[in-house]
């Protein structure tokens, strides 16, 4: 795989700075674009020390949490505080990690890599591994077992009807730019948001079949979004730029003139490097403000309303709507977050040290 690739594809990588495993088995042959074509997927090994390794995402199983990152790791927990290393039939890099209902879900990251499961994570199976594409997928969204959304690295974006054994690309001029695509999210009102990088912002009504580019009130990248409430949700990325949409309905879409005018500022090498703000104010959305500007790759929104963000070096920031701010927690940790879920009063996160617990009370 090129070196520009995986520095670009990598969700919180380039920032925290860890560094991408070995791939798991190769021969001697690669093709003229750098990228090796004869890579084969190996067993993940298991390692004693897999709850304390790289990890990238979080999610639930019914009760059951399960969580992924690199080397293939995925680790089991009924408790949320005691985890066990399951088999993975991949040794690739892990970068998210969903499920449609306590049994079935989905693993999915680098050389195209898609694991399932069906019996809430206990098990895996490969059903995807593409070395000749060779690029990271970000985030995978099911309506049911048999359809669903997968997004990628250079604007990649597929569909599946039949559970995840084949996929079909979705085109659409939206996706000219070739942004990393990081979060596919399901909104309350039904609609679907992509965000990623290079401010990339747009949404369907349709299930994906079609997309409307928004305008964003930042340049930077996206690495994570909440939603909230019926048809609100909240982005955040570099620099801790954070923004909230109460009624994604009412965003600004992107007109083809502000698209032009974005293109040329890009093409454009004086005003590419000019010190302008990267934010704006824009239709739709509201800055919350704060002080930091560490990272923010992951979030949480509690049963009460709370709204929790982790990102890099202990950032640990809960975001008040009604203030538009976001307050940092005084919390005793400098660990690197990139995702979380609320345990009750707690917070179990995902990181750089693998898995971490912070008492919110």
């Amino acid at each position: 795989m090129k070196k520009r690739t995986r520095i670009l594809a990598a969700l919180a990588g380039a920032l925290l700075g860890w560094s991408l495993p070995a791939p798991a088995q190769q021969q001697d042959s690669s093709d003229d674009t750098g990228t090796d074509t004869t890579l084969v997927p190996v067993p993940a090994k298991l390692a004693p020390r897999a709850a304390s390794a790289l990890l990238l995402d979080l999610a639930r199983a019914g009760t059951s949490w399960v969580a992924v990152g690199q080397r293939g790791n995925i680790l089991l927990s009924a408790d949320g505080k005691t985890w066990q290393q399951v088999p993975a039939p991949a040794d690739t890099t892990l970068t998210r990690v969903r499920f449609l209902d306590a049994s079935h879900g989905w693993a999915i990251g680098y050389d195209g890599t898609i694991l399932v499961t069906e019996d809430g994570g206990k098990s895996w199976k490969l059903q995807q591994f593409d070395a000749a594409w060779g690029k990271p997928y970000f985030d995978i969204l099911f309506f049911d077992a048999n359809n669903g959304l997968l997004a990628g690295a250079n604007g990649t974006l597929k569909k599946t009807a039949d559970g995840g054994k084949t996929w079909n690309a979705i085109d659409s001029d939206v996706f000219a730019d070739t942004p990393n695509l990081y979060n596919l999210l399901a909104l309350g009102d039904g609609s679907l948001l992509l965000a990623g990088e290079r401010g990339f912002l747009a949404r369907s009504t349709d299930k994906g079949a079609t997309w409307v580019q928004l305008k964003s009130p930042y340049t930077g990248s996206y690495f994570g979004a909440l939603a909230t409430g019926n048809g609100g949700v909240l982005i955040f990325g570099l620099r801790g730029n954070a923004f909230y949409a109460a009624n994604i309905a009412k965003a600004a879409p992107l007109s083809a003139k502000e698209l032009e005018a974005m293109r040329a500022a890009a093409s454009d090498a004086e005003s590419a490097s000019s010190s302008q703000n990267p934010v704006s104010e824009v239709a739709g959305w509201v800055h919350l403000q704060h002080d930091d500007t560490e990272p923010l790759f992951g979030g949480a929104a509690g049963a009460d309303g709370r709204i929790i963000l982790v990102g890099q070096n202990g950032r640990v920031m809960q975001a008040d709507i009604a203030a538009g701010a976001l307050k940092r927690l005084p919390l005793a940790t400098d660990a690197n977050m990139n995702a979380a879920l609320f345990d009750g009063t707690a917070l179990v996160t995902v990181g750089t040290s693998g898995v971490g617990r912070l008492n919110l009370q």
